[in-house]
């Protein structure tokens, strides 16, 4: 009875409700500790799909800091959206073997995918500018104008001949 026990909450603890994921910061900062090892991480999608044989990058961005991940071209359909400016990225996790230094990419730092899981789809964002910050700008560029206008002026001046 008590192995049955013992089986049944390991399970539960291997199982990936209860699996963590590391911060791609502590990963970062030490390499060593998680160099060949299956990780997982969460973050938004950003930058742009970089293509490559056999698979492409995308890079991953949590709170910190961002890391690049290799993916299968057969996971490139799951991704909707990438972070960029008015663009919030697809939130994910992925699972994969972290490389310190990747014999297959040069020597890069980087996550090789084994799972991606999409576990908040992105969308498009509309950026809207204050008033005050619009009228604020436009008074700035007025005395700016103003400024450079008095100085232009006050160096027009002619100087005083010169005795030869």
């Amino acid at each position: 009875m008590k192995k049955i026990l013992c089986v049944i909450l390991v399970g539960l603890l291997y199982h990936p409700f209860f699996s963590r994921a590391q911060t791609i910061s502590a990963i970062i900062n030490n390499p060593d500790l998680f160099d060949g090892k299956i990780v997982t991480v969460r973050g938004e999608l950003i930058g742009d799909i970089m293509t490559g044989k056999g698979g492409f990058w995308v890079n991953i961005l949590d709170s910190e800091s961002a890391i690049g991940v290799w993916l299968p071209d057969s996971e490139k359909g799951k991704i909707k959206f990438l972070g960029k400016y008015g663009v919030q990225g697809d939130f994910v996790q992925i699972k994969g073997i972290f490389n310190k230094r990747c014999i297959e990419h040069t020597g890069d730092t980087d996550i090789h995918a084994i799972s991606l899981q999409i576990l908040k789809t992105g969308m498009e964002k509309n950026e809207e500018i204050p008033v005050e910050k619009v009228v604020f700008a436009f008074s700035l560029g007025i005395v700016s104008l103003a400024a450079i206008g008095i100085l232009h002026f006050l160096s027009r001046k002619e100087s005083p001949p010169y005795d030869l």
